[in-house]
Order: C-alpha cells, then sequence, then structure tokens
C-alpha cells in the first residue's frame, strides 16, 4: 500500500483592500491643520510677546491676532496691500517654516496612516494641501483690516502649492514611494551638477553680503537703535533681519553675477556701478555701499559664476566615463542653463515691490540675473566636463 500524504493547502493571502478617499481624509486634514497651528504659533509669538510688553501700543488683541495671521500670510508669499501700496517681498528665511512644519507633519500623517501605495500617497497629499489652502484663504479674510488688506485668491493658491509641496516631501520621504534610482542616470546627473553649482553661488552671495555687514557694522547698528525699540523690538528686528539673510544671499549672488540688484525705481547696486537714492531705514539695508566697489573686486566676483559652471561640469563629467570629448562638451553646456533658471527663480522668489512710487522695484531682475549665469557658466562648465572625459582615460 501507498500512503498518501496530503500537503496541508495554506490560505491565501487577503488582497489588501484600498483604502477611499474618505479615510485618508481626517489624517491629511488633522496634519494640515497640526501645521497651520504650529506655523502661527512660530511666528505670532514674537508679536504677541512684543504687543503684550509695549505700553506704547495702543491696539487690542485682535490687532495683534490680525498682525499674527498678516505674518502667517507673508510667509507663504501671499502679497499685502498697504495704504502705501502693495507689498509683495517674502522673508526667505520664513517661507521655510512652513514648507518644514509641512514635511514633518506629511511624514507623521503617512506613518499614522500606513501608506504603501502611489495612490494613497497622492490622496493623503491632497488631503493636506486642499484643506491648508482653504485655511490660507479664511485666514486671509479674518486678518483683513482697513489698513492692511491680504489677497485672499493668492493665499488660497500659494497655500495649497506650499501645501502640496511641503506634504508630498514629507509623505515620499516617509513611505520610500521615490526610487530615486529609477530616474534617467543623465537627470539624476544633470540635478546634482545644478545643486552644487548653486550652492556655490548661494555661498559666495552669502559671503559677500557677510561682509558688507561687516565692513558697514556702524551704520547697520545706528539704524538698528535710531528708533530705541527696546528689549523685545530689538529681538523682533533680529529675527526679521536673520529671515531676510537668504534673500540677501540671492541679491548678492546677482551682485557677483554683474547685474546686481535694485532697491527702488531707478536704483541699482552692482560691482560696476552703484546707484542709491533714499532707502528704508532697515538695519540690514545699512549695509549698502554709498559708491562703486574697487574695479578689482568686481573681477574677482565673477570668479563666483565661473566656478559654479565649472564644478557642475565636473559633476557631469563623473558620469560619461569612456564618453566622446563631444558627447562631453554637449552635456556640460546642459549645466548652465539650469544654473541660469535655477537663479531667475531665486531672484523672482527673492525680490517684490515695497509699496508704490520708488520701492515697486526691490531686488534681482531674474531674467538678468539668469541670462548673465548663463553667459559666465556656459564655458566653464563646457571645459571642465571635456577636461574631466579627458582626465578620466589616462
Amino acid at each position: 500500500m501507498t500512503a498518501t500524504v496530503e500537503r496541508p493547502r495554506l490560505p491565501h493571502p487577503a488582497p489588501q483592500r484600498r483604502r477611499s478617499s474618505q479615510q485618508l481624509l481626517v489624517p491629511g486634514a488633522a496634519a494640515a491643520a497640526w501645521a497651520l497651528a504650529a506655523g502661527c504659533v512660530l511666528l505670532g509669538l514674537p508679536v504677541l510677546l512684543a504687543w503684550a510688553t509695549d505700553s506704547r501700543s495702543g491696539s487690542g488683541a485682535a490687532a495683534a491676532l490680525r498682525t499674527v495671521g498678516q505674518l502667517w500670510l507673508v510667509a507663504h508669499g501671499v502679497g499685502l496691500s498697504l495704504a502705501t501700496g502693495p507689498v509683495h517681498l517674502t522673508p526667505l528665511g520664513l517661507l521655510a517654516v512652513p514648507l518644514l512644519l509641512l514635511h514633518r507633519a506629511g511624514r507623521h500623517a503617512a506613518r499614522t496612516s500606513a501608506v504603501a501605495r502611489g495612490r494613497e500617497a497622492t490622496m493623503l497629499v491632497l488631503a493636506m494641501a486642499v484643506p491648508y489652502g482653504l485655511a490660507a484663504a479664511v485666514l486671509a479674510a479674518l486678518a483683513t483690516s482697513p489698513a492692511v488688506r491680504p489677497s485672499t485668491a493668492q493665499a488660497l493658491l500659494l497655500g495649497t502649492l506650499l501645501g502640496a509641496a511641503g506634504s508630498a516631501a514629507g509623505v515620499l520621504r516617509e513611505t520610500e514611494l521615490l526610487d530615486v534610482t529609477s530616474v534617467p542616470a543623465r537627470v539624476r546627473s544633470l540635478a546634482r551638477a545644478t545643486a552644487v553649482g548653486t550652492a556655490v553661488l548661494l555661498a559666495g552671495g552669502a559671503l559677500l553680503a557677510a561682509a558688507s555687514v561687516t565692513l558697514h557694522a556702524g551704520r547697520v547698528t545706528s539704524l538698528a537703535t535710531a528708533t530705541h525699540p527696546g528689549l523685545l523690538g530689538g529681538l523682533a528686528l533680529l529675527l526679521l533681519g536673520l529671515a531676510l539673510v537668504p534673500n540677501a544671499a540671492v541679491w548678492g549672488l546677482a551682485w557677483c553675477a554683474g547685474p546686481g540688484f535694485a532697491v527702488g525705481a531707478g536704483t541699482s547696486v552692482g560691482p560696476w556701478s552703484a546707484t542709491l537714492g533714499p532707502v528704508p531705514d532697515f538695519p540690514l539695508l545699512g549695509a549698502l555701499p554709498s559708491g562703486p566697489a574697487p574695479s578689482w573686486l568686481g573681477v574677482a566676483a565673477l570668479l563666483v559664476p565661473l566656478a559654479a559652471g565649472g564644478l557642475g561640469g565636473l559633476v557631469v563629467a563623473r558620469r560619461l566615463s569612456g564618453a566622446t570629448l563631444r558627447h562631453a562638451a554637449l552635456e556640460g553646456a546642459l549645466v548652465a542653463p539650469c544654473l541660469a533658471a535655477a537663479v531667475a527663480l531665486l531672484a523672482l522668489l527673492s525680490g517684490g515691490p515695497l509699496g508704490d512710487g520708488r520701492l515697486t522695484a526691490v531686488g534681482p531682475s531674474p531674467w538678468k540675473a539668469g541670462l548673465a549665469v548663463l553667459a559666465e557658466a556656459l564655458l566653464p562648465s563646457v571645459a571642465a566636463a571635456v577636461l574631466g572625459v579627458h582626465r578620466s582615460r589616462r
């Protein structure tokens, strides 16, 4: 007799059910509410402290809360309409606050919701971005006063966009759904080259801005103490100055590239000329040069965009081992337009009007700064890529 051994039948694993958008709506909306509340607290605490301790202030608590809402909106790039004109200059240091909070909220929401599919990640991002944008529009309506009127349409649009960008970064970071290795090697190499070149440009601009503040420290200090702001007022000025440090780095970048920047219509601050009129009595603006810079400094500043293009070309060359020199030159030539686009975007974000009249033009011109970087970085990026491939053949 032969014994028949029957194998036990293992149950098939039940397919994981797809969650509906309603199941992700609550955690997404809760994460968006946390990011909004945390942002209001972080940005509004100095304002509320200054209001509570300033005996000269005759404004009530409602006015102070409206100011907090207006500051939160400014951190998202929302323009304000004042009696003196529109204000659209965004301190880039403040812009980092909501993005970091949304990133953290997105990671937490993805972890608690056990998001594992791309469709679920998309639904969670939408569940965060849409309520965040709607809340920004509501906050813009509540923060409106006779003297300051935020743009509700801009609040809705920019709130939704920033909500999507910050939450998507957090969700993708937590779920690891974005496989970088699936991106074509050519795109990854060009992205790294652009990041390296942009970092060099920003480092050069920041170094120039820091040197100018140091050289004009007396003027900066006198402007900071001219209004006798007190302890908390001085702290508020310091925090605002720190929030504008990234803007100053971008303006310094534009100065190194050649076009420079404007502090009012008909003014220009660049390596070859400096034409200034009356400027606002803000401490950081005390670092502006009162005349043209030495010619040797302008020539030395051009080394920054040249170095950015050269380093970008070397990064591209690392992927081109064994390629022809002609192919290396073509690949290196792609670095300069990418750098120019990054610089133009940074220039656009770092400037904006500060009212009517003279202050309608503040900051670098995006197209001028981008075109200058394109012209200055093109040859070094091509030469560095060709040289890097040529050396790899040895």
